[in-house]
This record gives C-alpha cells, sequence and structure tokens, in this order.
C-alpha cells in the first residue's frame, strides 16, 4: 500500500518551508516535526527530498530507534524498527520490511536557499 503525502493527518499545505537547504547534513538525514506532521528532508544528488516520516510496514517513524537513517553510500534510507530498506531518490522499498512498499514523498522546491513543499 502506498499513501500520498496528503492523506497523513496534519499534512502541511502546499507551499509551506520545510527548512533551510544549508540545514540539511551531506549524506545524512533531517528530521523535523511540522506540527505533528514528521518529515525526512535529504539531498540526493545536491537536490533535496523530503518523505513522511512512516515506515510504511507499521507507520512507525523510520529514526524511532535510530537517528543513522542513510546507507554508507547515501543509496538508502534505513528503518531503525525492522531494517526495511528504501531507496533515497524515490522511497521505493528495496529490501526487508520496506519490500513492496514506498515511503511518501513530498514534492519540494527550493526558492532562496529554502526548501517548501511545492505548490
Amino acid at each position: 500500500m502506498h499513501l500520498d503525502w496528503t492523506d497523513f493527518p496534519d499534512a502541511p499545505e502546499r507551499g509551506a518551508f520545510l527548512c533551510d537547504l544549508a540545514d540539511i547534513p551531506d549524506n545524512g538525514v533531517l528530521s523535523k516535526d511540522l506540527g505533528g506532521y514528521p518529515i525526512l528532508v535529504l539531498l540526493v544528488d545536491g537536490a533535496p527530498r523530503a518523505y513522511v516520516n512512516a515506515c510504511p510496514h507499521q507507520f512507525l517513524p523510520l529514526d524511532q530507534r535510530s537517528n543513522k537513517l542513510r546507507s554508507a553510500d547515501g543509496l538508502h534510507l534505513l528503518c531503525s524498527n525492522h531494517t526495511a530498506i528504501f531507496r533515497a531518490d524515490d522511497g521505493m522499498g528495496t529490501a526487508g520490511e520496506g519490500e513492496g512498499c514506498q515511503l511518501s514523498l513530498i514534492p519540494t522546491t527550493v526558492i532562496d536557499g529554502a526548501v517548501h513543499i511545492s505548490t
């Protein structure tokens, strides 16, 4: 099952500010809560990607047990709860409990160095 980012409770409005581009760690993940709406923001080939911070396996936050979510090569996100593995570029599950699932991508736009939800 795949949910659109707007299907989650407390989804922010399009155009909402997510973070400054400079706040996203290289080969890491920025975890934020936007008024009860958990997000993950990361860089893939220099461009921001944002996902709802909810593993589709059991809808637990990927960083519930550890904040080390990025694989050493930066190509995957790892759920700290049940070792589900997702591609960083599109959120598709590739192994473990994530296989056949997909993280909910939040479309982003960069405006003057700030990452926003696309309108």
